[in-house]
């Protein structure tokens, strides 16, 4: 009797919109190329198309991946980068009709440009967006500062196939600019394990980390006077800041006003293999962010086995809040102020305790193989047509 052989299914083919280290260095970024690994791993197709990434090959793990450059106009603003990022995105469609389904890591031109596209008939890749802020300057206020941003956000509602929001906050933003019909999924970021930091004492002067971009969503400006007004109240501590931005000069001369250069330094940008090592010495993450989506320095911390100190954003907070570190309102320092005084107030063996607690629930939640699985599976059913509200 002859056997009956079949075909195993083509793989999928992905596009990922979005940018990578180490072109762009951010949450955002990191988060993708976790997925990517994984999604390779698993034998999908994917390629990576960005305003910040050259047209070539870029090694993602143990993969090459193709990389497409969507560069806007130089010289004329905003205006010309969204219009070149069109002409790009649509050069990129019409000579590339094999791809199954776009990920679009943001809300950003690229959503735009692909909604538009598509509702002109020019573009048939399915598309599952990825919103990567919530409230504050988030991927909301970017689609509400577009001229005629309402006819956008209906473009969009028609056009995207799926959302996946990473923090429950987003579905408000949502729903007030009228962004209702796709289908909703809450995969939350992801992060791979490492073996465990040995961690047995707290240093005498508390060693805090704060690691990101320094831009006024960050809150560092208003970290240095609640950490100010501690250190009155008899607090010790070192905070190290990783990363560098357009605040940095700024905020050096305000932690000189308050009389904090010496126990406040400033370490600049290091390389993503060197942060858990930064992580390894310190006592507690920092995070007085103004708004965020969910937190990659937060899950790398945790990971480390670090208690966090963070506000309410409607990322993680609600994790930190399981016993793994302090959580605050967003945007004020006397909250701040509370709640490093209660990580102040805490003991070396409560401070303990709350990194392990950290580590276990990054474990149990947030282990990047699960996460980007999830992910995979939703894109293979926006394919097939499988996905409902």
């Amino acid at each position: 009797m002859a056997r009956i052989h079949m075909a195993k299914p083509a793989p999928l083919r992905i596009l990922v919109l979005g940018n990578l280290p180490s072109h762009v260095m951010g949450g955002a970024e990191n988060q993708i190329v976790r997925l990517l690994e994984q999604w390779l791993a698993a034998g999908a197709h994917v390629e990576v198309a960005g305003w910040k990434i050259p047209d070539g090959e870029q090694r993602i793990g143990g993969a090459t991946v193709r990389t497409h450059s969507l560069r806007g106009l130089r010289g004329w603003g905003r205006a010309g980068r969204a219009l070149g990022f069109f002409v790009a995105i649509t050069r990129l469609a019409l000579r590339r009709r094999d791809f199954d389904v776009v990920y679009c890591r943001g809300l950003g031109d690229g959503v735009v440009s692909l909604a538009l596209l598509r509702e002109l008939g020019l573009c048939r890749w399915k598309m599952v967006g990825c919103p990567i802020n919530a409230r504050g300057a988030g991927d909301i206020a970017f689609l509400r500062s577009i001229p005629g941003w309402r006819l956008w956000c209906r473009l969009i509602d028609r056009q995207v196939d799926a959302l996946n929001l990473i923090n429950p906050l987003i579905a408000d933003d949502l729903d007030q600019v009228g962004i209702r019909h796709p289908p909703r999924s809450t995969i939350p970021n992801g992060i791979g394990l490492q073996p465990a930091v040995p961690r047995d004492r707290v240093s005498p002067v508390r060693q805090l980390l704060w690691t990101g971009r320094m831009e006024p969503q960050k809150g560092l400006d208003l970290l240095l006077p609640a950490l100010a007004n501690c250190r009155a109240a008899g607090a010790q501590f070192q905070l190290n800041l990783l990363g560098d931005g357009p605040l940095q000069a700024s905020l050096r001369a305000q932690a000189t006003a308050l009389d904090l250069a010496d126990c406040v330094a400033f370490l600049g940008p290091v390389p993503a293999a060197a942060v858990r090592g930064h992580l390894a010495r310190a006592d507690v993450l920092v995070l007085p962010s103004r708004f965020e989506g969910m937190s990659n320095a937060v899950l790398e911390a945790m990971e480390a086995g670090l208690p966090v100190l963070c506000t309410r954003c409607g990322g993680l907070d609600a994790v930190v809040e399981d016993g793994a570190g302090w959580v605050c309102a967003p945007g004020e320092v006397p909250a701040l102020v509370d709640a490093l005084t209660a990580m102040f107030n805490t003991g070396d063996t409560g401070l303990l305790e709350r990194g392990r607690r950290a580590r276990a629930l990054v474990a149990e939640r947030f282990a990047i193989e699960p996460v980007a699985r999830a992910n995979l599976e939703l894109l293979e059913r926006v394919v097939r047509g499988g996905v409902s509200a």
